[in-house]
């Protein structure tokens, strides 16, 4: 079995591996570095044995392969390649710099544990640690009432969120805040109610309210952020709304707004989300390149070159993605330039944008678009 290409994958903690041999329809193989190998295949063994590598899962004729956030890619790809064998010669050439203070892209996984929809703590992932962060007591209150003639401890889950990036105490908190601003006490009281009834997973008893731009203006940013949450589906009308939010003095209302303006699949969209590219933030820039990948307008295009130069790797190397997945002869300069980018990750990414438009290979879009398009095909 040989490699015969790498693509990123939404995460730069994980890479897909295509190879030159496929398994049997509905066969797969998942691995974990803290599982029994023993009867693993060989080549599972020898890629566990290779510093950083922390889960593999195996598919028809690709594998997901993923590091731990302390060894780059740069360390473990050529490894691998000696492993696997390749059908092209292509290897890393250039070393990555040291980051003092960023040894990894910062993302942070988060999770909210709940017992039927009512949460009970939260969580956060960054590396191989991991931080709780505890709710107020009116949570746990409410979770003791509805779990009375319940089994709590087989029930309780963890809902894994998407991902933040930045530094996971900061995050944590935030969470925690936009939890308490969300599920006020009559939400609570509903869900109680609910998950006494056995209906807990069937609906939130959380009503919708239109958004409208003076519940933005309120003093209160947890009233904002819970307006925010309330509002339905967003459409071309919340436009103006969602734009006032974009100015919100706090993030979470913020990257709040962004995602949802991800859901407005119109090109009227596109300068809304190119002003949250300019966000002071992060995470709301990051945000904002997440939801152009999934909109796959490629009218974008200019502006992921400009976030090419941002001063976040996360950000850049979002930018070269979404550059791989849509961008055409227009980004070639500026992919160019992203070869001598200090951070691993993000010259690659340009690389594979470079080596697709080069070769004449048409742009497929994210995976979840492709996924989305899939579906779509299917149900015709």
């Amino acid at each position: 079995m040989k490699i015969v290409s790498i693509e990123p994958t939404p995460s730069p903690y994980s890479m897909k591996i295509n190879v030159d041999e496929s398994l049997k329809d509905g066969q797969t193989e998942e691995y974990k570095i803290d599982d029994d190998l023993s009867d693993a295949p060989n080549y599972v063994k020898e890629l566990f044995a290779i510093n950083g590598v922390k889960e593999l899962y195996r598919v028809i004729d690709f594998m997901a392969l993923e590091r731990n956030p302390k060894v780059p890619w740069e360390d473990i790809l050529p490894k691998v390649k000696e492993v696997l064998g390749s059908t092209e010669d292509e290897s890393p050439s250039k070393s990555t710099n040291d980051q003092s203070t960023e040894d990894n892209f910062g993302e942070i996984k988060v999770f909210i544990q709940k017992f039927r929809n009512i949460p009970m703590q939260v969580k956060t992932e960054e590396q191989e640690e991991e931080k709780r962060f505890g709710l107020a007591g009116r949570f746990m209150d409410a979770v003791m009432e509805a779990s009375k003639d319940a089994d709590l401890l087989a029930e309780r889950e963890w809902v894994e969120q998407s991902p933040r990036y930045g530094d996971a105490n900061d995050i944590g908190q935030d969470v925690v805040d936009e939890i308490e601003a969300t599920y006020d006490q009559d939400r609570l009281d509903a869900l109680i109610k609910l998950a006494i009834k056995g209906r807990a997973h069937d609906v939130e008893a959380y009503p919708q309210e239109k958004l409208t731009i003076e519940k933005l203006e309120a003093e209160d940013w947890k009233d904002r952020y819970a307006a925010l949450d309330r509002m339905p589906d967003p459409t071309v009308e919340d436009l103006p709304a969602l734009d006032k939010a974009l100015d919100d003095s706090k993030m979470s209302v913020r990257r709040l707004a962004t995602a949802y303006l991800g859901e407005i699949e119109d090109k009227q969209v596109l300068p809304y989300i190119y002003k949250a590219m300019k966000d002071k933030t992060v995470t709301v820039r990051r945000t904002a390149g997440d939801c152009l990948s999934d909109l796959g307008f490629t009218e974008a295009i200019p502006e992921m070159i400009k976030a090419l130069q941002d001063k976040s790797r996360i950000v850049r190397w979002r930018a070269a993605m979404f550059l791989y997945e849509y961008g055409d002869d227009t980004a070639l300069p500026a992919l160019e330039d992203a070869l001598e980018d200090p951070e691993f990750e993000v010259r690659m990414q340009a690389k594979m944008a470079l080596s697709r438009i080069q070769g004449g290979e048409e742009a497929k879009g994210s995976i979840w678009k492709q996924m989305t398009e899939m579906t779509k095909k299917k149900n015709k």
